[in-house]
């Protein structure tokens, strides 16, 4: 009998505890986009990032808009989006699409074909566009090759140039050096 009461005793301690402790968490529907953001590829919260659906980046493309593609499993889409982070900071941008194409590939083939048709069959992630009236002014592809991730690579001078050409691209700024 002693042992029947202990186990009541901790069932009534579990249910107790799960329910105070499950008072206090944010459900994921309950986060705003920069928190989404954040907790998804390890940055500040202090974040411009929107996600969005892609009809939404279709209409960005007849329209004006920055877009981020990116795909939180590439570090390099992890480190583009510190420096873009950085980067928006210093030239006053606090909205900036993001979508993972990476999804539509496999869930909707035909407007992925589409995405694929508008930027020239060239998706590179991570990727930054600039649109103003429906065309491409400028975009940034850096960090999509894995040396560009090396500590070699990115040398004082070579941090600055990738600052400034994302600060082109954020300003809308054709960028003869950003690829």
């Amino acid at each position: 009998m002693v042992n029947m009461k202990k186990v009541v005793y901790l069932i009534a301690l579990l249910v107790l505890a799960i329910s105070v402790s499950g008072c206090s968490v944010k459900k994921v529907q309950d986060l705003s986009n920069a928190e989404k953001f954040s907790k998804e590829f390890g940055i500040t919260k202090d974040n411009p990032f929107v996600y969005t659906g892609i009809d939404t980046i279709f209409n960005a493309f007849n329209s004006t808009g920055l877009i981020f593609f990116a795909n939180s499993d590439y570090e390099g889409s992890i480190k583009a989006s510190e420096y873009i982070t950085k980067v928006s900071k210093k030239v006053g941008v606090n909205r900036i699409y993001y979508y993972n194409p990476k999804k539509l590939e496999e869930k909707n083939p035909k407007k992925y074909k589409k995405l694929k048709k508008i930027l020239n069959d060239d998706i590179k992630l991570p990727g930054l566009y600039a649109i103003k009236d429906g065309k491409i002014i400028s975009r940034n592809t850096c960090f999509s090759d894995e040396k560009e991730l090396s500590e070699e690579y990115l040398t004082k001078k070579k941090i600055k140039s990738i600052e400034s050409n994302y600060s082109k691209v954020l300003k809308y700024e054709e960028c003869s050096e950003c690829r």
